[in-house]
C-alpha cells in the first residue's frame, strides 16, 4: 500500500503548478487495449482521452461492478464520451473528467490538479455546522450583519439541491468528504458554472439568522475585501494546528499527554518507500521535494521515544491523540504508535486485496514484482491474475511484523513499558486515508475512546492512489488500485468511521474559541481524578 499513500500525500487536489509538473514527471501513460470506433482517427483529443479513461477505469479499478452496476457504468461512460465532444478547452475537459471519476464515490480517485482555480473569486467564506452552512465572512459590499447567518439558497438553489450538486462533482466515499471541498470551491466562478448555478453574473444568496432573512448579491473580483472575523483565543491553545508534522505536550498537573499527529509520513517512511514510484532519473528530484516537505517530520520514532519516556517518568494516565488535521501517508507510522500501546499479537489489522491485471503489471510494476516474488517464494509459482488477498496469501504474520523485523528502519524503544492508561483519539472529516486506517484500528481493537466528527472516508473501501497520464491531453488522473477491509467486518457497510462520541462545533462555539471535542475529553479526565 506504500505507493498509494505516498502519492496521495503529494498531490491530492492540489492547484500548485510546480507540484503538478513534479507529479507529471512521475505519472505514466497506461497501456490498455481499446475497442476503437471506426471514426476514431477523426475524433478530437478530448473524445479519444475520454474513451481511453473509460477503459482504464474498467481494467484498473478494484471491484468496479460491485460498486457500480455494469449497465450504469456503461451508460455513464457513454454520457461522458458524448460530453467530451462538446469540450473546447483543457480545463473544461478536466472538469468533465472529474465529474466522471466522481461516479466512483472514492476519495482516492479523481483529477489531480484543481480545475476550479480562478483569478477572480467571490468574497464569501463558509462554516460547516452539523447540518448547516453558515456565513463565516463576506465581501464588504454586503452588510456585516449577515455574518453568522444560515445559508438558505444560492441563485435559487435550495441548500439541499446545492449539496446534491456538490456531491455529484466531488470525489469521496461519504457526504462528509464530498461536501468538504465546498469550503473553498464556493469562492470559484468556475465551480458554480460547473454545477450549473452560475451564468457569468452575480451570486444571489438568501440566508437566515434569528428569524430574519437576508437576500444579497456578490460579484467575483480579483481581491475581494472581506471583514475581519477572528475567534477569540482558543480555550485550549494546545490544540491549535501546529506547523510541526508531529507535536506533543505533557501536562503533569492535569495528568494528560497530548500528541498532535498531523501526518502519517516522515522522512524515514519516504526514503523506505520512495523507490516504489520513482526511477533513477526522478528519484533525486523526488528526494529534494520530500526533504522540503518534511522539515518538521523527520523521524516519528524519535518523537514517540521522547513522548513515551516523559509519559512514563511523569506517570501520566491519559493520552490524547489528535488526528483531526491528518490526511494520511503511510500505515507504518500508525503501527509505530500502536506498538507503544499494546502487545503486537493482540492487534487485528486491515485486510488488503490487490488486483493482478495488465494495468498493475505495467503501471504498478514494482508493487507487482514485489508481490510476485513473495508469492513465488512461498508457493513456487507466479501470482495468479485477478484479485489476491495479500494479507492472508502473502503477509500472514502478526500485525506489526513488518515493523519489528530485524532490518526495519523504524525506531522502537523496547526499554519503555507499554502505556496502560486511558487513550482518547480525536478525529474529523480531515482524518483520511492512512490516518483513518489508524483511527479505525484503534476503534476495531477497542483501544481508547474516539471523539469528534465522522471521518472523511469509508474504512472498508477501494483505496490507494495510482496516478496516470491521459495520452493526448496529458490530464493527470488518480484511481484506487487496492481494496481494504477493516478489522471488524461486521461494520463493513458503514460509510465513515463514526466516533464513540460525536461532537460538532457551531459558528458561535467557534467564535468563542471553544474546542468542543477537546473540552469533552478534559471533562472526562476530570471525572476520573
Amino acid at each position: 500500500m506504500k505507493k498509494a499513500l505516498y502519492l496521495l500525500a503529494i498531490i491530492t487536489f492540489t492547484s500548485s503548478c510546480s507540484t503538478g509538473k513534479f507529479v507529471s514527471l512521475l505519472a505514466k501513460k497506461p497501456s490498455v487495449e481499446l475497442k476503437k470506433p471506426l471514426n476514431f482517427r477523426s475524433l478530437t483529443k478530448y473524445e479519444k482521452d475520454a474513451i481511453f479513461l473509460v477503459e482504464v477505469v474498467k481494467q484498473a479499478y478494484p471491484r468496479l461492478y460491485a460498486k457500480i452496476p455494469k449497465v450504469t457504468y456503461e451508460n455513464e461512460s457513454a454520457k461522458f464520451i458524448v460530453n467530451a465532444t462538446k469540450v473546447k478547452t483543457n480545463n473544461d475537459f478536466v472538469i468533465e473528467v472529474q465529474k466522471f471519476m466522481a461516479l466512483l464515490k472514492d476519495g482516492h480517485s479523481g483529477v489531480v490538479i484543481n480545475p476550479f482555480e480562478s483569478k477572480k473569486q467571490f468574497g464569501v467564506s463558509l462554516f460547516k455546522e452539523k447540518n448547516n452552512w453558515v456565513i463565516r465572512n463576506i465581501d464588504k459590499v454586503v452588510d456585516s450583519s449577515v455574518i453568522g447567518s444560515k445559508l438558505i439558497s444560492v441563485n435559487g438553489l435550495s441548500v439541499d439541491k446545492l449539496n446534491a450538486k456538490i456531491e455529484l462533482l466531488n470525489s469521496g466515499e461519504n457526504s462528509y468528504s464530498r461536501l468538504f471541498p465546498f469550503y473553498y470551491q464556493c469562492r470559484s466562478p468556475k465551480f458554480w458554472k460547473a454545477i450549473g448555478a452560475y451564468n457569468n453574473k452575480n451570486l444571489q444568496l438568501v440566508t437566515e439568522k434569528k428569524g430574519q432573512q437576508y437576500t444579497f448579491e456578490i460579484a467575483a473580483s480579483k481581491k475581494p475585501e472581506m471583514y475581519t472575523v477572528k475567534p477569540i483565543e482558543n480555550k485550549y491553545p494546545i490544540t491549535d494546528k501546529k506547523n510541526d508534522g508531529f507535536y506533543y505536550q505533557v501536562e503533569q498537573k492535569k495528568d494528560f499527554a497530548y500528541l498532535q499527529m498531523n501526518t502519517c509520513l516522515d522522512l524515514v517512511a519516504y526514503k523506505d518507500g520512495i523507490g516504489n514510484y520513482t526511477n533513477f532519473i526522478t528519484y533525486p528530484l523526488a528526494m529534494i521535494w520530500v526533504r522540503s516537505q518534511t522539515k518538521n517530520a523527520k523521524n516519528f520514532g524519535l518523537t514517540l521515544q521522547s513522548l513515551f519516556k516523559e509519559v512514563n517518568e511523569k506517570k501520566i494516565n491519559n493520552l490524547i491523540i489528535d488526528l483531526r488535521y491528518n490526511s494520511g501517508g503511510d500505515e507504518i507510522l500508525g503501527k509505530q504508535l500502536l506498538w507503544y500501546l499494546t502487545e503486537q499479537d493482540t492487534l487485528s489489522g486491515f485486510t488488503e486485496f490487490f488486483n493482478i491485471t495488465d494495468y498493475s503489471k505495467k503501471l504498478l510494476k514494482k508493487d507487482y514484482k514485489w508481490y510476485n516474488s513473495l508469492y513465488q517464494e512461498k508457493y513456487g509459482t507466479s501470482i495468479p491474475d485477478g484479485e489476491v488477498n495479500l494479507s492472508q496469501t502473502i503477509f500472514d504474520g502478526s500485525y506489526l511484523s513488518n515493523l519489528t523485523k530485524e532490518d526495519s528502519p523504524y525506531l522502537l524503544d523496547k526499554s519503555i513499558p507499554k502505556f496502560k492508561g486511558n487513550v482518547y483519539v480525536l478525529i474529523g472529516t480531515n482524518t483520511f486515508s492512512a490516518a483513518q486506517v489508524l483511527a479505525t484500528t484503534f476503534a476495531d481493537n477497542n483501544i481508547g475512546t474516539l471523539v469528534g466528527r465522522p471521518s472523511g472516508n469509508k474504512p472498508t473501501t477501494q483505496t490507494g492512489a495510482s496516478i496516470f497520464k491521459l495520452p493526448r491531453t496529458k490530464t493527470l488522473v488518480m484511481t484506487s488500485y487496492t481494496y481494504m477491509e477493516r478489522p471488524n467486518r461486521m461494520k463493513n457497510k458503514e460509510d465513515a468511521l463514526y466516533p464513540d462520541v460525536e461532537t460538532y462545533s457551531t459558528f458561535e462555539t467557534w467564535l468563542e474559541g471553544n474546542d468542543v471535542s477537546f473540552d469533552f475529553i478534559m471533562n472526562e479526565i476530570a471525572k476520573k481524578e
